[in-house]
């Protein structure tokens, strides 16, 4: 019986992407989904990946701390959701599991399997441009969350702030879809 051990390879592009961005402070809530929104967009635009972006900045600096992007159809791994590489990047980037102090900003509200996986990770916040509706309306299946999910997640101490950026968070499913993305 063979063991396998996942593994997400994320694309050059991004590499050399975050490079120049790391340590920088983006101030407010609004830079910093738009900067996952815009990652989404990019992330479409390649062919690597869906229309989905995440990041994870220092809750006390704003720093920029780790990125992720949705490698589903790349890396043939259903789990490889955008919010999952950035929270596995900023995981292994400081050596523990529990990412208090840290904010998770993603370019859409997270899906069923995501916010899970919000949960577990220990973030004390999170951030998110489209609402759920627009993955919905593009034709991804988001799962059955609670419905109060964002209470929830507030009650076990992570801070929701969301959706945010309106119509413009929109520009990567939009794009995603003309350019005849896959819907998984």
């Amino acid at each position: 019986m063979e063991c396998f051990v996942p593994e997400i390879r994320i694309p050059e592009w991004l590499e050399t992407y975050a490079e120049k961005l790391y340590g920088q402070p983006l101030p407010s809530p609004e830079e910093r989904v738009r900067l996952t929104v815009e990652l989404a967009a990019e992330n479409v635009r390649r062919g690597t990946g869906g229309p989905f972006a995440a990041a994870l900045f220092d809750c006390e600096n704003r720093r920029l701390h780790s990125i992720g992007i949705n490698v589903v159809l790349s890396s043939g791994q259903s789990f490889a959701h955008a919010e999952m590489t950035a929270i596995a990047a900023a995981q292994r980037k400081i050596g523990r599991i529990d990412l208090a102090g840290f904010e998770l900003v993603s370019s859409c509200e997270p899906c069923v399997m995501c916010f899970g996986g919000i949960l577990w990770s220990g973030v004390s916040a999170l951030l998110y441009g489209a609402p759920g509706r627009m993955a919905a309306e593009t034709g991804f299946d988001e799962g059955d969350k609670v419905p109060d999910w964002h209470n929830s997640l507030e009650s076990r101490g992570i801070r929701v702030c969301g959706p945010l950026l309106g119509e413009a968070a929109r520009k990567p499913f939009e794009l995603y879809r003309k350019l005849g993305g896959v819907i998984y």
